[in-house]
């Protein structure tokens, strides 16, 4: 399938040099997942995805979406100012989090009816600033074109990721909080690492302009406007059935869907991404030079469809079995839960990565009322499903719908034409 990509082309090339990294980083946690599920329970992944989706979604909030505004300056100078404007609010959304858990801590836990949250709340601030202060150093090596240092800091992360979740299951016996402490230690050591180049290539030729960031700031403030709503949206509805399924049904059956996630989801959204890394670099010149990129669109397109048609129409048949064998006997239901939602993962792996469209044509509002879309149809699965596998095909017949849309929207789009919803 890679050799189709045509490796002898600029875009080729670029997407081989992300998706080999991404495909190493996303190999290791899923190669350690036959370990960590004898490590850990079902329930202890539910309690991490009770985590994880908290902190994904407050991360959006820690740039203010600036950070994809980065790839879009023509001078350098300017885009400096909008990573350093992202870290400044990175900082503050981080802060403002601590004493808010600070203040309202026992609120929180008796909301959320989970007492082993105190365990691990006060890590969420430390997991906001990285990812923030890691996205806006991501789309700054995406301008630059530095996919390799891109693609490494996936490796490095993932790698440090595995080693420290492995190390503290087996050493300690922290359970939910040993797979916590692991993607901390992966946020901390790849976001140094990201940083250390960054600073290195930028300090004696850039510094930090409160007025140009201010400036900026206004000029790009349709991110914030439109995206900050719009991701937060997507955001929830991407990680709202975790923390669902963690109060509605147990801790258990969301550990069961973060295992999905993680071995599929995941692997087909960094892959994809890698895709769209590039795409997003080409299509905006494209598109700032002639005011379409119907081409690169097409190209993407076709692409990404024929990497994903093989496992998609793989786990429709077999999920079940391969889940039980390569986790355990436990988690064969994990992958009954794969078959129900593969038709989401392919529609999603294609469709996310051409969604850039909605940026590059500034054209933020269109999206963010498919979000909302989304959003409500994903409140509306968990309120009129029975059971939970109800609950997933609700799901997935939701984000099949939201994401067949987008993508007709964002081919309009690459024409350089101003679609209506």
């Amino acid at each position: 399938m890679i050799k189709r990509l045509k490796p002898k082309s600029e875009f080729s090339r670029n997407v081989l040099t992300l998706m080999t990294g991404t495909t190493i980083a996303q190999a290791l946690p899923i190669a350690a997942a036959p370990i960590l599920t004898r490590i850990f329970t079902p329930e202890d992944f539910g309690l991490f995805a009770f985590y994880f989706a908290i902190v994904s979604i407050l991360a959006v909030l820690a740039t203010a979406r600036y950070e994809l505004a980065i790839v879009l300056p023509k001078r350098k100078s300017d885009a400096y100012q909008i990573v350093i404007l992202s870290w400044l609010i990175a900082t503050a959304v981080s802060v403002l989090t601590f004493f808010f858990i600070w203040i309202f801590e026992l609120q929180i836990i008796n909301l959320l009816e989970n007492p082993s949250l105190a365990n691990w709340l006060y890590w969420i601030p430390m997991s906001i600033f990285l990812m923030g202060i890691y996205q806006s150093l991501y789309y700054w090596f995406n301008r630059e074109k530095e996919y390799r240092n891109m693609a490494n800091s996936r490796v490095i992360q993932s790698t440090a990721m595995v080693t420290g979740q492995v190390g503290f299951g087996t050493l300690t016996k922290l359970s939910a909080l040993g797979l916590i402490l692991g993607h901390v230690v992966g946020q901390i050591i790849a976001t140094l690492y990201m940083a250390s180049k960054f600073i290195r290539n930028t300090r004696k030729v850039h510094k930090p302009h409160k007025l140009k960031q201010i400036v900026l700031a206004r000029r790009y403030v349709n991110f914030p406007k439109f995206l900050l709503v719009a991701h937060t949206m997507n955001a929830t509805s991407h990680q709202l059935p975790s923390i669902l399924f963690n109060i509605l049904f147990s801790a258990t059956v969301a550990g069961f869907y973060l295992l999905v996630q993680r071995v599929i989801g995941a692997p087909m959204t960094i892959i994809g991404g890698a895709i769209g890394d590039v795409f997003r670099q080409q299509a905006s010149q494209a598109y700032a030079a002639r005011g379409e990129c119907v081409t690169e669109y097409k190209s993407t397109l076709k692409k990404l469809f024929i990497i994903s048609v093989v496992p998609f129409v793989i786990f429709i048949f077999i999920a079940p079995e391969l889940f039980a064998i390569i986790f355990g006997v436990e988690w064969r239901v994990a992958g009954e839960y794969a078959q129900i939602l593969a038709p989401m993962f392919f529609i999603q792996f294609i469709s996310r990565p051409l969604s850039v469209m909605f940026l590059i044509a500034e054209q933020q509002s269109k999206y963010l009322i498919i979000q909302l879309f989304l959003f409500f149809g994903i409140i509306l699965s968990f309120f009129t499903g029975k059971d939970v596998k109800e609950v997933l095909i609700l799901i997935s017949f939701s984000y099949l719908l939201t994401y067949l849309w987008d993508l007709y929207l964002s081919h309009k789009l690459s024409y350089g034409i101003e679609t209506k919803i």
